[in-house]
């Protein structure tokens, strides 16, 4: 019996003393959808809703008075430097269901996209 006791007493104090390490962990918060510059830049005018659907996801908002719009929105911190990021990418689609015109933010324009 006092075995056991002593075996429960070491691991209650091992674990209490990792708890605080678990506090020192830095962990990236991402939201949204992930919208990764080179597949964003891929979407071309006259690509259709399932071909953008197919590259970079289904869209985080959807406007039902608006149902040829499409917003892609990704936020983020980078746990390196503690920035915030925020892009977007909005999408109108014409009749045909086929991209009419793209609109990105937050993007370098080295990546192919325009803010």
């Amino acid at each position: 019996m006092k075995q056991l006791y002593c075996k429960h007493l070491l691991l209650i104090t091992g674990l209490s003393m990792l708890l605080p390490l678990s506090a020192c962990m830095k962990v990236v918060s991402q939201q949204g959808n992930v919208l990764k510059p080179e597949k964003v830049s891929q979407i071309r005018e006259q690509d259709s809703r399932y071909e953008v659907e197919s590259l970079i996801g289904t869209p985080v908002l959807k406007d039902d008075l608006h149902p040829n719009r499409a917003i892609y929105m990704e936020q983020y911190d980078n746990p390196k430097t503690g920035e915030k990021f925020q892009r977007r990418v909005e999408i109108l689609y014409n009749e045909s269901g086929r991209v009419k015109s793209i609109r990105r933010f937050g993007f370098d324009n080295k990546d192919g996209a325009t803010e």
